[in-house]
């Protein structure tokens, strides 16, 4: 745990805007000024400090690196002497690791986690106060650390909250929406002319398709032929026909339908409406012309489809695959599961 909150913090301090010349350094000053003076005095020897950097996850040809660097600099002062002091290496060591990119946060996270485990018996007054001052910015990095996680959290949940909010607030508004097209449906079935009636229905079809998000388009003329309308499902063209007769739909009211669709392409297909159903010899006849091309709903689909958490898309997926299934075109909504 120690390890992962010392990675996070040397991560967040990385390319600290505080070097010489305009450029930016690895790693912030204090830290590595800490750092630095903590691993000079920790330690008498010099094997004992390769020794606690090797424990830390320091490679060893790293340190063998940082030494060689260290002597040959050392060296070239003419000090006398053919090892440089602690304090040499452990620069070199840090400019080296500096360098490192990931990997060398990785070193220098287990090197710091290692100095606020381990007790240091033979460290100067020095060296224990950067040991300390480290493990003071250990804790105030957690710290911070965990109240980053703790807003996070927090923003996590109220954001989970405004989106549950806002899926009942949409779900109420479709609701609604369904309920009020429900009422204009029912409205049509009190205008005694058939003719009005026919136009209000189809407008009301256009309208409800629409917001089904089907593409709806209102009915159009083509040479020969009249459309009552078409609209994209299922990555097709369906031609639809609306019929509001008093009676059922007659078998030979499906012939010109039929037609509409014969010749265009093999994808498309058809929609018939009629509000009052359909005569059994109609719907019986459908399955002796050869493949469906269009499949038949009536007035209590439509219905059902207005029912708060219902859709017409669904009601289609059902009639559809029961036409795959079985080759009837029409499926009662009773039958409907």
């Amino acid at each position: 745990m120690l390890l992962s909150v010392v990675r996070t913090i040397i991560k967040s301090i990385r390319r600290h805007p505080l070097a010489q010349n305009g450029s930016e350094m690895p790693f912030d000053v204090s830290t590595l000024t800490n750092l630095e003076e903590a691993l000079s005095g920790c330690y008498k020897y010099h094997n004992q400090l390769d020794s606690f950097l090797s424990r830390s996850g320091v490679p060893n040809e790293i340190i063998a690196k940082a030494r060689a660097a260290a002597d040959i600099k050392y060296q070239n002062k003419d000090s006398g002497f053919a090892r440089a002091p602690k304090r040499v290496v452990v620069k070199e060591l840090i400019i080296i690791v500096s360098e490192l990119g990931d990997s060398g946060d990785r070193m220098f996270a287990g090197v710091i986690t290692g100095l606020n485990r381990v007790s240091f018996p033979d460290a100067n007054p020095e060296s224990l106060a950067a040991i300390e001052r480290l493990r003071q910015q250990v804790a105030t990095d957690r710290q911070e650390a965990q109240r980053i996680r703790e807003e996070t959290r927090l923003a996590e949940i109220e954001r989970g909250e405004l989106e549950r909010k806002a899926k009942e607030a949409a779900y109420v508004s479709d609701e609604q929406v369904r309920v009020n097209f429900g009422d204009r449906f029912i409205s049509l079935m009190a205008e005694a002319n058939a003719q009005t009636r026919g136009y209000l229905f189809e407008s009301f079809l256009n309208e409800f398709f629409d917001y089904e998000q089907l593409a709806p388009r209102g009915s159009f003329k083509i040479t020969g032929e009249q459309i009552d309308g078409s609209f994209q499902w299922r990555n097709r063209t369906n031609f639809l026909e609306a019929k509001w007769v008093k009676t059922p739909v007659a078998g030979a009211d499906f012939g010109a339908f039929l037609y509409k669709i014969e010749g265009k392409t093999a994808d498309t297909r058809g929609l018939y409406v009629s509000v009052n159903g359909y005569s059994p010899e109609a719907v019986k006849s459908l399955s002796a012309k050869g493949a469906l091309k269009f499949v038949c709903i009536d007035g209590a689909h439509l219905m059902r489809a207005m029912i708060p958490g219902q859709k017409i898309t669904n009601i289609l997926d059902i009639v559809w695959r029961h036409a795959d299934e079985t080759g009837e075109a029409y499926l009662p909504v009773d039958r409907i599961k």
